[in-house]
C-alpha cells in the first residue's frame, strides 16, 4: 500500500528527450516532420512546437509552444533551439531491498541553424551517465552534427548522434534500448544517408563508435532501416538490421520489425521485436531476443495511459527469460514545455524467484 501511495504522489511531482511515437493515431507518421532527427527525438522543428500547441499539450496559449514560450517574438526562423532539464525519481521494492532514489539526469541546450539546404545542430550540457559515479558528471556535447538536402527526398548526415534503429522512444530503460546497449546518451560518430518518399522511409547510418574517448568500448559497423507509411489506417510498418564489431572483437547482430499503429483517434499500439546474434572473438555463437509492445489511450487531449510488457533472453537455450516486465505508465503535458510521465511494473528476473516491483517518474522541461 505503501508503494502505490508513494507513486500517487510522485506522479503528481514528476517525460523525456525523445520522440513520441504515438503521434501515429494523429496522422504523424514521419517523424522528421516534427524533429531535426529524422529518426524522431531531441529538437522540434517550428512545424512540431506549434503541434505541441495543438494536440500534444492539455493547455496552451497561442505561440507558447515557441523558444522561451514565445516571449521572444523576433528570434530569426533559421534558429533551432532545444535541451532542457529532466529529473527522475526511481523506486525499486525487491526481496533484498526497498529504496527510492532523486537525482538529476539531464541538463543540456541545443542550438541550430537550419536553411533550405544545411541544417547545423550542437549540444552542449551535463554528461551524468551514472549518478553513483562523479566521475561521470562531466560537462561534454552529447550530439552534433551537419546534415545536407541533397534534394527533396535524399539527406546526409554527419557527426555525433543516435544510430537509427527500430524505435526511438523516450524510455531508455527499455530492453529494446538499454537491454541492447544502447542507454542514455549512447551516441556515437556516424555518417547517414535518408531517403523519403511519400510513402517510405529508407535510412543507412555508417557507424564510427567513440573515438574520441578511448574509455569508451563502442562498437564499429552500419545499421539499416526502412519502414512503410500508411495513412487510413495511420501505420508505419518498418524493420531494422545492425551489424558492428566491438573493441574485443566480438560482433554483433541484430534485427527485427517494428510498428507503429494509430487504431483510432484516441488509441495507439507500438512494438518492436529484435533477434540479437552474439559472437565472441573466443566462444560459441549466442543468439537472443528482446521485445516491448506498447498500448496506449489517449484519455483527454495531451494526457496518456498505457500498458507495456517487455521481455529479454540473451540465449534461447536457456530455461528462464532474462527479464520479463509488465505495468501501466502515464505521460501528461498540461502545458507545452512541460511533460510528466512515469511507469510501474511487475518484473521477474532468474536473481530472485518472486516478481518485484519497479518504478520510474520523470519531469521534463524542455526549451
Amino acid at each position: 500500500m505503501k508503494f502505490f501511495l508513494t507513486l500517487s504522489l510522485l506522479f503528481l511531482l514528476a517525460g523525456s528527450a525523445h520522440a513520441f511515437p504515438e503521434t501515429v493515431r494523429h496522422g504523424y507518421v514521419n517523424c522528421g516532420a516534427c524533429h531535426v532527427d529524422m529518426a524522431g527525438g531531441g529538437t522540434l522543428t517550428a512545424y512540431g512546437r506549434g503541434l505541441s500547441e495543438e494536440f500534444m499539450s492539455t493547455w496552451a496559449k497561442e505561440g507558447e509552444g515557441q523558444p522561451l514560450h514565445g516571449l521572444v517574438k523576433k528570434l530569426p526562423e533559421s534558429l533551432l533551439v532545444g535541451g532542457g532539464f529532466r529529473s527522475v525519481q526511481t523506486y525499486t521494492d525487491n526481496p533484498r531491498f526497498r529504496q527510492g532514489r532523486y537525482f538529476l539526469m539531464q541538463s543540456d541546450v541545443e542550438l541550430g541553424w537550419s536553411t533550405e539546404r544545411v541544417t547545423v545542430l550542437v549540444n552542449f550540457g551535463r554528461d551524468i551517465n551514472s549518478p553513483e559515479t562523479s566521475d561521470d558528471d562531466k560537462w561534454g556535447s552529447a550530439r552534433h552534427f551537419v546534415a545536407v538536402n541533397i534534394s527533396d527526398s535524399l539527406s546526409v548526415r554527419a557527426g555525433k548522434f543516435l544510430k537509427n534503429y527500430g524505435l526511438h522512444i523516450p524510455n531508455h530503460t527499455a530492453q529494446i534500448r538499454r537491454g541492447l546497449g544502447w542507454d542514455e546518451f549512447s551516441d556515437t560518430y556516424n555518417a547517414e544517408v535518408n531517403y523519403l518518399a511519400e510513402k517510405y522511409v529508407l535510412s543507412f547510418t555508417g557507424i564510427g563508435g567513440r573515438p574520441d574517448d578511448e574509455g569508451v568500448d563502442s562498437e564499429k559497423g552500419f545499421a539499416v532501416s526502412g519502414a512503410y507509411l500508411g495513412q487510413d489506417p495511420n501505420v508505419r510498418i518498418g524493420g531494422s538490421y545492425f551489424s558492428a564489431r566491438a573493441t574485443d572483437e566480438t560482433k554483433r547482430e541484430i534485427f527485427g520489425p517494428n510498428f507503429t499503429w494509430g487504431i483510432t483517434k484516441s488509441v495507439a499500439l507500438i512494438g518492436e521485436y529484435d533477434w540479437v546474434r552474439v559472437a565472441p572473438s573466443t566462444g560459441e555463437l549466442i543468439e537472443g531476443f528482446v521485445t516491448y509492445t506498447k498500448v496506449s489511450y489517449e484519455i483527454l487531449r495531451g494526457l496518456d495511459l498505457s500498458l507495456t510488457h517487455e521481455a529479454k533472453k540473451t540465449d534461447r537455450e536457456a530455461d528462464e527469460l532474462d527479464f520479463q516486465g509488465y505495468g501501466p505508465g502515464l505521460r501528461w503535458a498540461p502545458r507545452p514545455h512541460l511533460i510528466l510521465s512515469g511507469e510501474w511494473q511487475k518484473q521477474k528476473t532468474p536473481q530472485y524467484d518472486e516478481l518485484v516491483d519497479s518504478a520510474w517518474l520523470v519531469m521534463q522541461y524542455w526549451l
